[in-house]
C-alpha cells in the first residue's frame, strides 16, 4: 500500500512537470511534445466560475474523478500555487489543473464553467 502511495504521488509529480511546461508556454523537447501527442491522457487548465458546482466545494466532495476521469493535479489560486488535498475547499476564480483520459476534459472544463450540473446534483 505505502509503495502504491509512493507511484501516485511520482507520477502526480511528473504530471505537474508536464503541466509546468504547458503552463509557462515553453516549447516541450520533441520527444515530450509526440508522446504528449499520441498519449490518451491530457493536461487540462480551467477557472472555476462562480455558478460552477464546484465552487464551495471540498475536493473529496466535488467528486471531479469520478465524474470527469479527470484528476486535479494543483490549483492556482490568485499568485498562490496549492498542492489539492481531499479538504481543499474549491474557490470561484481558481485555476485547477488536471490530467486525465482526454474524453473527460470536455465534461471537466463544462463541471468548472457550471454550464453543466454535477452528476450527484443531478439525482
Amino acid at each position: 500500500m505505502i509503495r502504491l502511495g509512493v507511484v501516485t504521488e511520482q507520477i502526480a509529480d511528473a504530471a505537474m512537470e508536464i503541466a509546468d511546461v504547458v503552463l509557462r508556454g515553453l516549447e516541450p523537447h520533441p520527444v515530450l511534445r509526440r508522446v504528449i501527442e499520441e498519449a490518451e491522457e491530457t493536461v487540462a487548465r480551467v477557472r472555476v466560475s462562480k455558478t460552477s458546482p464546484l465552487a464551495g466545494r471540498k475536493l473529496r466532495e466535488a467528486k471531479i474523478q469520478e465524474e470527469t476521469g479527470m484528476w486535479v493535479l494543483v490549483i492556482r489560486r490568485g499568485e498562490e500555487w496549492l498542492r489539492p488535498r481531499s479538504n481543499t475547499v474549491i474557490k470561484a476564480d481558481d485555476v485547477l489543473i488536471a490530467s486525465g483520459y482526454a474524453e473527460g476534459e470536455e465534461d471537466f472544463r463544462e463541471l468548472a464553467s457550471g454550464v453543466r450540473a454535477s452528476a450527484h446534483e443531478e439525482s
